[in-house]
């Protein structure tokens, strides 16, 4: 069988590729898939060079991406949980942007039946949101700030609301994902630069919130987590960025807070644990996947080579972009 798939063969080049097809490995499902999604912010760091690849444990030249949903189309002799058929995702480390994809049984998960697959293919943002807020374990009737109103940050939200917390903050530099984060459930929604705002906000908390999460990667997002949150709270950074960062490490250490970081590939049942859950949330209809209906493409050089650029740039005017493959 043909192989299409993204294909980076150097840094800051995507172009459509195709290969043969081989089959899958002992312990590999292969999964024929309708959809892959883009996460623009990891993506990025991993097209631009090679410094993020540790955690791919690959280099140039590869196939990218980490989030795709289709149908089981055959399997290694040692998998047991799955048969040609199932309805599924898959979390390959890279390989996702493809219409076949090799994943190990332990990163393939099933979809629930009444879950869309093109709703499904946000799982691997959806657990990252998930994750950071099992991180901060935060309490029923706790207060939480979400900096960074992207796909993570809306799921965050969603989480937080699903969590019983409140109030739930969110900060964006961008109206439309304020808009979007009000939509998502947030009591609050500012713009980071709103300095009078956030003062004021703080105040009528009585010294900030008990949990800040920072899902923007920003330097500014992340001091502004720190600043947000009360004497003896927790902040979370929650992103792929491998950049050094300044922190206000007086206000970190005058107000005692405890920071921590969430690289989900470090705690491997959490991860699980937070997959498993945004997929029930799907089903349960506790959360809604981001508006993508218009951000669907189909994998073409050109689309490739188009959304890419976008990546390259840093250009978010198209949110959520998601490859067809069927």
């Amino acid at each position: 069988m043909l192989r299409k798939s993204v294909y980076w063969p150097s840094a800051g080049v995507a172009e459509y590729h195709e290969s043969e097809t081989r089959e899958p490995k002992d312990d590999e499902v292969l999964i024929a898939n309708h959809y892959s999604l883009i996460s623009q912010s990891s993506e990025h760091s991993w097209f631009i060079n090679d410094k993020a690849h540790v955690v791919l444990g690959t280099t140039f030249p590869f196939i990218p991406g980490y989030s795709a949903s289709g149908y089981v189309e055959s399997v290694g002799k040692n998998v047991t949980k799955f048969k040609v058929g199932d309805k599924v995702i898959g979390a390959p480390v890279f390989g996702a942007h493809s219409n076949f994809a090799y994943v190990d049984e332990i990163n393939t998960y099933a979809v629930p039946e009444n879950v869309k697959l093109d709703d499904a293919v946000f799982y691997n943002l959806g657990m990252t949101a998930l994750f950071t807020l099992d991180k901060a374990a935060l309490r029923l009737g706790q207060s939480i700030a979400i900096i960074g109103a992207g796909v993570v940050g809306q799921i965050a939200i969603q989480g937080a609301k699903a969590d019983g917390l409140h109030p739930i903050i969110a900060f964006d530099i961008q109206e439309q994902r304020r808009q979007a984060a009000k939509k998502a459930g947030a009591d609050y929604v500012l713009d980071p630069n709103d300095s009078d705002g956030i003062e004021s906000l703080i105040q009528q908390l009585g010294g900030g919130v008990d949990g800040a999460l920072d899902v923007s990667g920003s330097n500014a997002g992340m001091n502004l987590a720190i600043h947000l949150a009360r004497p003896l709270g927790k902040v979370v950074f929650c992103t792929a960025n491998n950049d050094d960062q300044t922190l206000h490490y007086g206000e970190l250490f005058i107000k005692n807070l405890t920071l921590l970081g969430d690289f989900v590939n470090t705690e491997m049942n959490r991860q699980h644990k937070a997959i498993s859950n945004f997929l029930w949330l799907l089903s349960a209809k506790k959360i809604v996947a981001p508006a993508h209906e218009d951000t669907i493409y189909e994998p073409t050089d050109d689309n490739i080579k188009m959304l890419y650029g976008k990546v390259l740039k840093h250009d978010n005017t198209i949110n959520n972009p998601i490859f067809k493959w069927r």
